[in-house]
């Protein structure tokens, strides 16, 4: 595999608190939970209950403080690929780096 193939597979430990609002054919779930390792292109977090296979959702990373102290959320448009035993594997689709107070997830 080509060396810029495999930097793009790789993951990074980042513990960072999130909260998402997904949504399905029933309806929207919104919850709480924990990042475990981000890529370029996916996420793997622990969340609240709920996410399936599937379903997409906005998720809301309060990103650590820059030295000048803005508060920036790191606002990610997921597709869930994968959910077991508390675990939930996300593709990223689009990001967005927004000021605090900004995000337009209701309930987020």
């Amino acid at each position: 595999m080509p060396a810029a193939q495999e930097r793009a597979l790789e993951r990074y430990p980042v513990s960072l608190p999130l909260r998402y609002k997904a949504t399905s054919k029933h309806g929207s779930v919104y919850g709480f939970g924990q990042t475990r390792m981000m890529s370029s292109k996916d996420l793997i977090f622990a969340p609240g209950d709920g996410l399936a296979p599937g379903m997409n959702a906005e998720i809301v990373l309060a990103w650590p403080p820059r030295l000048d102290d803005d508060h920036l959320q790191l606002v990610l448009q997921v597709m869930i690929t994968g959910s077991e035993d508390g675990v939930a594997e996300a593709r990223i689709l689009a990001y967005d780096f927004r000021t605090a107070g900004t995000a337009e997830t209701p309930g987020c």
